[in-house]
């Protein structure tokens, strides 16, 4: 479980193996054996060094993060795992064939994923409403076009392949979010993706599950893999940038949150009138709390969801780490990297 702290006046404690989380008169004990991470969305939390200490000891990652979502630290302890080899061997492969490689299989992971959504929706709505239906699935099938063109491309380095890449990335993402605009009811104000600063209430909650929920998974999985945050392929060199971290991200983004929030919002389970406050009292702050509080159980029970992969039964949050163990041995020429990727 994830303790998420997102509001004035909270208080982190710490009672031998427990945390306890103060707020407002309430008192609330949580095992350290049960949580994955803390979360921490406001500036007017308090921590004991005490708690930290036991999450650091319990390798429980401490977050913190923006209203919006986006994470601007994240507390690990200073133990790394891997060896030093694998780092040594991403940073060479930037420069040989494993580089272009590793770019190539995680955009065709993603455009997988984009056209398996949008073909399993299709499917879900071929009796109640054809015409949709066949949009959704002819929109699947031109995103298998592109992938086949990225299963074309050869190279030898990353800079000199980088913005065909993106290009194909690109011409998917416009395929994809059109048809996710289909979808959503025309209350959410949808008219196409925005990243940082999104207002809006579908986008607001995308840039909330990738940066909250997703990120500092595979963050973690990176750093668990002995691998540099910042050293990727597919995403350029940017100072402060994690692009191994932004690399790997992508071939999850549509089975852990694009998915969740569809379905969130389809079933009604998230009406879009409740979703957005309706004045931000606090900076950056875009989604109200009972959003945020559905969101957060949501993400963590499809993280938690077993799903079969490449033979293997796992949750989604195991595969994460499988596939950073998964680039590391790459680098290591230990073996083939393939996307991970779900059926329609």
């Amino acid at each position: 479980m994830r303790i998420f702290l997102d509001d004035f006046g909270i208080f982190l404690g710490r009672k031998r193996n427990r945390f306890i989380v103060k707020k407002k008169g309430e008192v609330k004990e949580i095992v350290a054996d049960d949580v994955d991470s803390i979360i921490c969305c406001s500036s007017g939390v308090a921590f004991s060094a005490s708690a930290l200490d036991l999450a650091i000891k319990n390798n429980i990652q401490v977050v913190f993060a923006r209203y919006g979502g986006w994470p601007y630290a994240v507390l690990m302890p200073a133990s790394m795992t891997g060896s030093v080899r694998a780092r040594r061997e991403q940073f060479t492969a930037y420069n040989d064939e494993r580089g272009f490689i590793l770019a190539k299989k995680f955009v065709s992971g993603k455009l997988t994923n984009q056209a398996n959504l949008l073909k399993l929706m299709a499917k879900n709505r071929r009796q109640t409403d054809p015409t949709l239906s066949e949009k959704l699935y002819e929109a699947g099938k031109a995103i298998d076009q592109i992938n086949m063109k990225v299963d074309k491309e050869h190279g030898l380095r990353i800079d000199d392949e980088r913005q065909d890449l993106m290009n194909f990335e690109a011409e998917g993402a416009r395929f994809y979010w059109e048809a996710i605009r289909q979808i959503l009811p025309s209350e959410l104000g949808f008219t196409g993706r925005e990243t940082r600063g999104a207002r809006d209430p579908f986008n607001a909650m995308l840039n909330f599950g990738y940066q909250t929920i997703l990120f500092p998974e595979v963050w973690k999985a990176v750093s668990y893999a002995g691998l540099d945050f910042y050293a990727g392929y597919l995403h350029a060199d940017r100072p402060g940038k994690p692009s191994l971290v932004l690399d790997l991200m992508e071939e999850f983004r549509q089975q852990v949150v694009d998915r969740t929030l569809i379905g969130l919002i389809t079933k009604n389970v998230i009406k879009p009138g409740e979703i957005v406050v309706a004045e931000a009292f606090e900076e950056d702050r875009v989604l109200s709390r009972e959003a945020i509080k559905t969101l957060l159980t949501s993400f963590q029970e499809r993280l938690d969801t077993e799903v079969m992969f490449d033979g293997q039964r796992s949750s989604i949050k195991g595969f994460i780490h499988h596939q950073a163990r998964r680039v590391a041995r790459f680098l290591l020429r230990e073996a083939d990297y393939a996307p991970f990727t779900l059926g329609w």
